[in-house]
């Protein structure tokens, strides 16, 4: 999404729509900061289609199929309390922006801790693994987030350090979700991103989930990007997640 291809910052972890804004498809926006969860292990799977594979404002391919398991929990640990922890695993196929066909593994861990009612703090690893036409080395970046909300939009800042180059790479977002019925909810989200080598740019996600069962959600989505790189861009996709 490099995993957070449009649909992930990792403060908002866990939602789909905001994979890297890396833009394609990583977690949920959270309303409100909430009370640690039970310590009850919950298990997700997904899978999406995007037709675009956007990464931080830019382009590395097309015809993005990817799958997501994701494990979370919490618990205590000593002096420092509660804590909440996520652990998964991306994959995605794509088509490369110069031909051919590429392949991405992306294994993630992060742990948070609420600091207060209105403030969340996060750290997390992700190591980025390419095979297929890409040649490139795998990657290891791990990040510090801090989120927090304002009435009803979700509010995050964090910070990536890639551990190849040695750079920095930062990402503001915000995110709010309204339910339109029973089984309809509209997402709506937000980031801007800059980085020591990376372009600035900003991008935009809408999706509207469907609650098929009490397990499974459907979510199409359209996003907006622009970028130096990319300039003006816009693509859509759709998931689907289970949850156990």
């Amino acid at each position: 999404m490099k995993r957070y291809a449009l649909i992930m910052p990792a403060v908002l972890a866990s939602s789909a729509l905001f994979t890297g804004f890396a833009l394609a498809g990583d977690p949920a926006p959270k309303a409100a900061i909430a009370p640690a969860p039970s310590s009850d292990l919950e298990v997700n799977f997904g899978a999406g289609y995007t037709s675009d594979y956007i990464f931080r404002g830019g382009d590395n391919g097309t015809n993005l199929f990817d799958m997501t398991l994701e494990f979370s929990g919490s618990g205590n640990l000593g002096a420092l309390g509660g804590l909440d922890w996520t652990a998964g695993i991306w994959y995605a196929s794509y088509s490369a922006t110069g031909g051919g066909s590429n392949n991405e593994l992306d294994l993630y861990s992060q742990v948070s801790k609420s600091l207060s009612d209105m403030l969340d703090v996060a750290v997390g690893v992700t190591n980025y693994s390419y095979f297929g036409n890409d040649g490139s080395d795998d990657d290891i970046e791990p990040y510090v987030s801090l989120s927090t909300a304002m009435g009803e939009i979700a509010l995050g800042a964090t910070a990536y350090y890639d551990e190849g180059p040695g750079d920095w790479y930062y990402e503001v977002s915000a995110a709010y979700e309204r339910a339109l019925s029973d089984s309809c909810t509209l997402g709506l989200a937000a980031v801007v991103g800059f980085g020591d080598e990376s372009d600035d740019f900003v991008g935009g996600t809408a999706s509207l989930s469907f609650a098929v069962s009490d397990d499974i959600t459907v979510t199409p989505h359209v996003s907006a990007t622009s970028s130096d790189d990319l300039g003006d861009h816009t693509f859509t996709g759709v998931s689907v997640g289970f949850g156990f």
